[in-house]
């Protein structure tokens, strides 16, 4: 049981506690003296971006999972161009896989051309093996060292949604910063920017001196780099600290079996616990394998929603109308362990109040899915009309999964953990999850059958992986002997240049 009934003198004690457990779980201290406006859509965003960039007198630095060739990504290649013409350093870092179409195509070039810095993040390579996994998820702007724009949006006419085809924008949130956090976002880029190559110029990582004081908001800058898990344990610690509401939006959500047991624990302890998901997401199967999820969350009480519209990207979260969290992180094993991510946590009443708002206002367009009948089957509580699709005429769900191909060979190892409840047996499965199961045993017996057909399809993959990771371990190694041999050249270079004078020989 809870009691709220504790002294000042504990209250004090739990605080400090907390902070110094957050502190320590995202890997990043709490900075006080912010301002933060959140932004909704591209229709918020997209203005603030490009204004802010048109407006830059000094740098611009965006790190970016997508930068699409399409007519906003263009506008905003357009402005990074004039910049770059006009003398401003301009630091673009893109993710090779998100951006895979647009850099084939020499979308970049004009802006190399033009004077910018343009790199890409983990690009194919005999030396990279199965590196190519981990990718850069961040979707990062800063201006002029001044402004910082932190969100789920990619530079993507894909977020405006298509208004001529009635079909509505996605739904999604960011953030625009202001203050010392400023710092810890300049950092970030600069630590990838260093990763694909020379480091950024010390003086571009010195604030202005303009920059101390915003606001009042304190947050913190969860910037996260492979295997580091930093986001992974502080939305394990929101989960545990959570006292009366814990609300989530998150876009692909496959929670793993740890993560998915604290939310159960604290709906079961009394907290208000609500995840909202997409009803038709932009890679399909991903919504198929949440929904095997949803059983044991509705049954310790936890309320899940799915929204009504086109696409919901958002990945959100709010804490008793105290804490939020707006960043890139999904709530899956990618994005915790595999990728580099970037997410701001605010511990603030107002912020968190207006996204807390602004979540039952989007709970208002989803529809609630509950538990039925005797097999207390997950059903939703007003059933959507299914679109009519074919291979001639695919529906708008199924045309825009066709153009995320790099998303969902990014997507692809995320499923281990939905399948690791039937192989292993960590739960019981339900004949409510029967339709969302077939699909998924259908698909790996067609992938037997093909296999059995055509051996090929997995020899020749595996030889190329494993001559890809075998080729990387082994010219690793031979970085590594060369290195050590230059170490020890250096180190004798070194003893002789100390040794004294010989003394003169007698005469």
């Amino acid at each position: 049981m809870r009691s709220d009934a504790t002294t000042p003198a504990t209250q004090d004690f739990v605080r400090r506690l907390a902070d110094q457990a957050f502190s320590r779980s995202a890997g990043a201290p709490l900075i006080t003296g912010n301002d933060v406006q959140l932004l909704y859509d591209s229709t918020d965003n997209f203005p603030a971006w490009q204004q802010a960039i048109a407006g830059a007198e000094e740098s611009v630095f965006i790190e970016m999972y997508i930068l699409a060739n399409d007519r906003y990504g263009r506008e905003i290649r357009q402005l990074l161009i004039d910049k770059a013409l006009a003398g401003i350093k301009v630091c673009l870092l893109y993710d090779w896989l998100g951006c895979w179409k647009a850099s084939l195509s020499g979308f970049f070039r004009p802006l190399v051309s033009a004077g910018a810095e343009v790199r890409a993040y983990n690009p194919p390579s005999l030396t990279g093996g199965l590196s190519l996994l981990g990718r850069n998820h961040r979707k990062l702007i800063v201006v002029d060292r001044s402004i910082a724009f932190i969100s789920g949006l990619c530079i993507s006419s894909s977020w405006e949604g298509q208004p001529e085809a009635g079909i509505a924008p996605w739904r999604d949130t960011g953030l625009s910063l202001r203050g010392p956090l400023l710092s810890e976002a300049v950092a970030a880029f600069a630590d990838s920017w260093a990763s694909c190559g020379s480091p950024l110029e010390s003086p571009w990582l010195e604030m202005p001196a303009s920059e101390h004081l915003h606001g009042l908001i304190a947050a913190r800058l969860i910037a996260t780099t492979p295997s580091t898990a930093h986001m992974m344990r502080l939305d394990m610690l929101i989960a545990s600290f959570a006292r009366r509401t814990l609300w989530l939006t998150d876009a692909y959500f496959i929670g793993t079996s740890t993560y998915l047991s604290s939310l159960k624990q604290a709906a079961r302890d009394g907290v208000d616990v609500r995840l909202l998901v997409p009803r038709s997401s932009d890679i399909r199967w991903i919504a198929t394998v949440s929904r095997t999820m949803y059983r044991p969350l509705l049954e310790s009480g936890v309320r899940v929603f799915e929204w009504n519209g086109p696409m919901i990207h958002a990945k959100t979260a709010v804490a008793d109308g105290r804490w939020a969290r707006i960043g890139s992180t999904n709530l899956n094993i990618s994005s915790w362990l595999a990728n580099r991510e970037i997410d701001v946590a605010i511990e603030d009443e107002s912020v968190a109040g207006e996204l807390a708002a602004r979540f039952l206002q989007d709970l208002e367009q989803s529809t609630e899915v509950v538990l039925s009948g005797h097999k207390r089957t997950p059903v939703l509580t007003h059933p959507r009309q299914r679109q009519q699709a074919s291979f001639l005429f695919p529906s708008t769900a199924s045309h825009a999964a066709r153009s995320s191909a790099s998303a969902a060979a990014r997507q692809a190892a995320r499923i281990g953990d939905a399948l690791g409840a039937v192989v292993r047996g960590t739960r019981p499965i339900e004949a409510s999850e029967a339709a969302a199961f077939l699909t998924i045993g259908l698909a790996l017996l067609i992938m037997a059958v093909l296999v059995g057909l055509f051996p090929w399809l997995v020899a020749g993959p595996l030889v190329f992986l494993l001559l890809l990771s075998g080729g990387a371990i082994v010219l690793k190694a031979l970085g590594l002997y060369r290195h050590r041999n230059e170490k020890k050249q250096q180190s004798a270079a070194t003893k002789n240049n100390l040794k004294p004078p010989a003394p003169p020989a007698a005469q």
